[in-house]
């Protein structure tokens, strides 16, 4: 029966409460890093997205403008060519067929099949090879007397404001388009039509024989191709700017990204050096009252033990029953002693003793001290050397000290017996040693624990025997890591330096 059972039962409620002030304590760290590492690549990412966002709405308002430019410009150079085109056509009509016609005929009627046919002669061949959509002649009466389009051939009033400018002596323009709202709204209209009116004048030499004002010229230019033209240039500026500038935010979001792993890559490490301080703090007041506690209670039970003793003597054969209760007393004392040494131990941190050492020496005196308790479990150890194995600096009683939990870690894993592998080789730096028994092995989520204080998954023992383990390996500047073999069971693998290194873990 065990000597402690309210501590025993009391175990899981302190590690529970322990674990939860630990995940409280931990929670607390990750938020604060949390909110010292996130807020700064916030700031960032969203200076970085906003920075793209206005420099894109500013890259557009500008395509705008260059784009409204260019239609200003291509409204302004339409009319200037219509404008010359008026002129020549003007000087070709009066030369070419106002002259000779009222010479052959003595007054113009385009109505006469004739003078139409030259009409439409003198104007097509000025015209050839330029970008003209219709041309339309109207009389001082707003009636038309000519036209590409042969419907619109003596229609009235068709000429509108224009007209009645061009009658005034001005040269206007008016552009006409069509399509949905939406379509005129983005500048892409199904139509661009520019309509330019111009008198016709009688040139001045013989302004006093001809008149002075002869008509109207309508030329019409059809300008959609060159809408639709201004139209896709400002979609490549736009396209051309998303892209780039979706192509800085991926550049930017991704160094941004990089940076902020680095960072919560050292704040991890941060955490984790701070987990390990608060742990040291914590197991060095544990270790210290440990250390008081257990002075305490070893002087009265070494007292009790030697009484047990001294009563067993005087007992001798004539009490049976009295040699028995005797003999619990001493075999619990022992126990109990064992416990506090584990307490002392792992309370006083390890200062090895270096000295030249052999492993195997070592590990033929622990398991020779384990030989009656393994041939009474039923417990078969098999030594494997590798190799040379040659002597390292250690100290030989705490490798002894490590050597034996690891064995006896192992036997409890197998309580009905079994059987243990211990391989020893060396590659020149180091010296490895490993323990594979057959038991059940570990849970994977143990794994990681196993070498922590007060761990423990059996029914009875102190979970601080493999941590003296761990304390004695790395007072060696060695390793020690536990991992389930592929053939079943647990390996436990304990890795020391050929020379002395101190306490430095990092090899």
């Amino acid at each position: 029966m065990s000597p402690f059972p309210r501590i025993r039962a009391l175990r899981p409620w302190l590690a529970a409460g322990r674990r939860r002030a630990e995940r409280e304590a931990l929670a607390e760290i990750r938020t604060t890093l949390s909110r010292d590492t996130v807020k700064p690549f916030e700031l960032v990412k969203n200076f970085t997205f906003v920075s793209l966002v206005v420099i894109f709405i500013g890259t557009l308002l500008l395509s705008m403008i260059i784009t409204h430019r260019a239609r200003t410009v291509l409204l302004q150079k339409s009319e200037a060519y219509a404008l010359l085109l008026a002129n020549n056509l003007n000087h070709q009509i009066f030369h070419k067929f106002v002259l000779p016609t009222a010479l052959q005929f003595g007054r113009i009627r385009l109505s006469n099949e004739v003078q139409y046919d030259r009409m439409d002669r003198v104007i097509k061949s000025t015209l050839h090879g330029f970008n003209v959509d219709r041309v339309s002649l109207y009389d001082t009466e707003n009636v038309v007397s000519y036209s590409f389009d042969p419907d619109l051939v003596g229609k009235e009033g068709a000429g509108g404001l224009e007209y009645v400018q061009a009658l005034e002596g001005r040269t206007t323009s008016r552009l006409i388009q069509s399509g949905s709202f939406f379509a005129i709204l983005m500048g892409i209209p199904d139509e661009s039509r520019l309509r330019t009116f111009s008198p016709l004048f009688a040139e001045k030499p013989l302004e006093d024989v001809s008149g002075h004002l002869l008509g109207v010229v309508e030329i019409t230019q059809d300008l959609s191709a060159d809408y639709r033209t201004i139209f896709w240039f400002q979609l490549l500026i736009v396209a051309s700017s998303a892209g780039i500038m979706g192509l800085l935010f991926l550049i930017l979001r991704f160094y941004v990204q990089r940076g902020e792993a680095i960072l919560w890559r050292r704040a991890e490490e941060r955490l984790k050096l701070e987990e390990q301080l608060s742990r040291a703090e914590r197991l060095a007041s544990l270790g210290e009252m440990t250390a008081g506690v257990s002075h305490e209670i070893r002087n009265p039970l070494g007292i009790i033990r030697s009484t047990a003793e001294l009563l067993q003597k005087r007992a001798g054969d004539k009490d049976p029953a009295a040699t028995r209760l005797t003999d619990v007393i001493i075999e619990e004392s022992t126990r109990l002693n064992n416990i506090i040494t584990d307490f002392l131990d792992f309370a006083r941190p390890p200062v090895p003793r270096m000295a030249e050492t052999r492993v195997e020496e070592v590990l033929k005196k622990t398991l020779v001290h384990l030989a009656p308790r393994l041939d009474e479990e039923g417990h078969r150890v098999t030594v494997h050397h590798h190799g040379e194995t040659p002597g390292i600096q250690a100290d030989a009683n705490q490798v002894h000290q490590c050597l034996l939990n690891v064995f006896i870690n192992a036997m409890q894993a197998m309580p009905g017996g079994g059987d243990m592998v211990v391989d020893l080789f060396s590659d020149g730096d180091s010296l490895e040693v490993s323990v594979t028994d057959s038991g059940p092995g570990v849970d994977e989520a143990n794994l990681k624990k196993i070498f922590n204080p007060f761990f423990t998954t059996k029914e009875r023992g102190t979970g601080l025997g493999l941590c003296v383990v761990r304390n004695v390996v790395e007072a060696h500047g060695g390793r020690v890591w536990m991992e389930n073999s592929p053939a079943g069971g647990a390996r436990v693998r304990i890795k020391l330096p050929m020379t002395s290194h101190g306490n430095d873990l990092n090899r």
